[in-house]
């Protein structure tokens, strides 16, 4: 009989860990939503004993020995290899790294977080351009000790979608770019002359707080999402935490523009039902986890945009919508529609509509990309940033602040995270184009507010694989074919050129 004691002790303790991270959110979650004010001192300390605890558990020389031990074990399941491979891989990236480097890359981020506030104030990107580029060297000390045969950037990015280098995403993402330029172009083409041009505007309706809760009630009954394991509560800037039967999700109430608040939800809550439905006979191993933020954004993406955009949906809810929204009243179904589907290229991503959002994001891949690899410098980055929004979106920077200071991720050391929001829509897209042949009527059902065949194919396809594969060849086993981009650029080219008769 096979001896499993040292992998069962190292899953144990795997365990342990999985469940302080657990904890660490849902106390995340409490800091930014009940906790009063004045407890964010004594809560960030003891996030941070929290957070050291996970690491020296993590990186525990016994975990090394048990590893070691683990992987001797002869006739290992599938399941079983994989633990091993995703721990491994961890495991090596947390011990390479120096205290002191991690140390000092946290305390930069800490401190660069708080320039940031008033640089993008002041619009003025030289007062954190100093501290900027120590934080591109300290992370590309951190990318040495990891990697060193690696590209740096590669070696960032693989922390949140785990090999795919920036070669892989600029081929990706190449294609994607020009073809959305075009996509734009013939956008305003059909409707440069038409009487009936869309009117965002009128999605800016006034609505109560009491009616945009009615909405969220809405939205999470047609996602069949049960109310014993996941809850709704408000934050400064939405996001999602918990797993399982813990789900916590949250939105802003934005009482004037109540289709934001629609979005954003439906957007959060596909983040939760990924959660919630990750593989229950592996919680709380490494691959019950999620696969990647990649894939997290392809399945939030998904709910909001492929289902919540969808024209056929949109017939459904809007009598609903407007029974709690009286201003909606005032016009009709297809002028709903195009409003929400309008394609208005924008200087602020979090603003951008569902065609145009890719540009923002390939733009700031492009920039890190060239960023570490030495093509362009810290110095360089306002200039560039501004060429490339005149050339991709039109849109003329005139200021740093909506500029290269609009997002927080460089300025707390997040680099190598921003593809993982684009090519959520690449990875989305091709399961789309799986599903329409497995289910071939799936936007009639929709169209009746039937949403539970799509949504088990999505638990079956995608939740229930947790993270047993890394996401290229995960999508690769699913559609038989690589990532392939042309599926997204289909996917926008049909359905806006129906919205909008081009």
């Amino acid at each position: 009989m096979t001896d499993l004691s040292s992998f069962k002790e190292l899953e144990a303790r795997i365990s342990d860990i999985l469940h302080l991270g657990y904890a660490t959110s849902i106390l995340a979650w409490d800091m930014r939503t009940y906790m009063p004010k004045q407890g964010i001192m004594q809560r960030g300390t003891a996030l941070s004993i929290l957070q050291k605890l996970i690491h020296d558990k993590f990186t525990n020389p016994k975990m090394g020995e048990l590893l070691k031990a683990s992987k001797s074990i002869p006739n290992l399941t599938p399941a079983q290899i994989r633990e091993l491979e995703l721990f491994e891989r961890d495991y090596l990236r947390e011990t390479k790294v120096p205290t002191d480097l991690v140390g000092e890359i946290s305390k930069k981020s800490s401190t660069m977080e708080r320039i940031w506030v008033t640089a993008k104030q002041k619009s003025d990107f030289s007062m954190i351009k100093k501290d900027l580029q120590e934080m591109v060297n300290l992370l590309k000390k951190r990318a040495e000790f990891i990697d060193p045969s690696r590209a740096a950037w590669d070696v960032l990015a693989d922390e949140y979608e785990p090999n795919v280098s920036a070669d892989q995403i600029t081929a990706f993402f190449n294609p994607v770019r020009d073809g959305t330029i075009k996509l734009i172009k013939k956008y305003r083409v059909a409707i440069e002359d038409c009487h009936d041009v869309p009117n965002p505007s009128l999605l800016d309706a006034p609505a109560t707080k009491a009616q945009l809760m009615q909405v969220n009630d809405l939205i999470l009954d047609f996602l069949q999402l049960d109310r014993n394991r996941i809850r709704v509560d408000e934050t400064e800037h939405p996001f999602t935490s918990g797993m399982l039967d813990d789900v916590r999700i949250t939105t802003h109430y934005l009482t004037g523009q109540p289709m934001a608040s629609f979005t954003s939800l439906m957007h959060e809550a596909g983040h939760g039902m990924y959660d919630m439905n990750l593989p229950r006979d592996a919680k709380f191993t490494l691959r019950g986890q999620h696969m990647s933020m990649g894939i997290h954004e392809s399945q939030s993406r998904f709910v909001e945009n492929i289902i919540g955009k969808n024209p056929v949906f949109l017939k459904y809810i809007f009598p609903k919508l407007q029974k709690i929204i009286p201003p909606f009243a005032a016009f009709n179904t297809t002028e709903f529609i195009r409003a929400l589907n309008s394609i208005q290229p924008t200087k602020i991503r979090i603003y951008a509509d569902e065609v145009t959002y890719s540009l923002h994001i390939i733009l700031r891949f492009e920039m890190e990309r060239d960023l570490f690899s030495g093509k362009i410098t810290v110095d360089e980055l306002p200039q560039v940033w501004n060429e490339k929004m005149e050339k991709y979106l039109q849109q003329e920077i005139q200021s740093d602040a909506e500029g290269v200071l609009q997002d927080t991720h460089w300025y707390a050391g997040l680099f190598g995270y921003f593809p993982d929001y684009a090519l959520g829509n690449l990875y989305n897209s091709q399961m789309l184009h799986i599903m329409e042949h497995q289910i071939p009527d799936w936007e009639e059902q929709l169209s009746q507010g039937k949403f539970g065949a799509i949504k088990q194919w999505l638990i079956k396809n995608v939740h229930q694989v947790g993270n047993m594969y890394d996401p290229l060849p995960f999508i690769e086993k699913l559609s038989g074919e690589p990532l392939n981009p042309h599926y997204f650029l289909d996917y926008a080219e049909m359905k806006f050129g129906k919205i909008f008769e081009f």
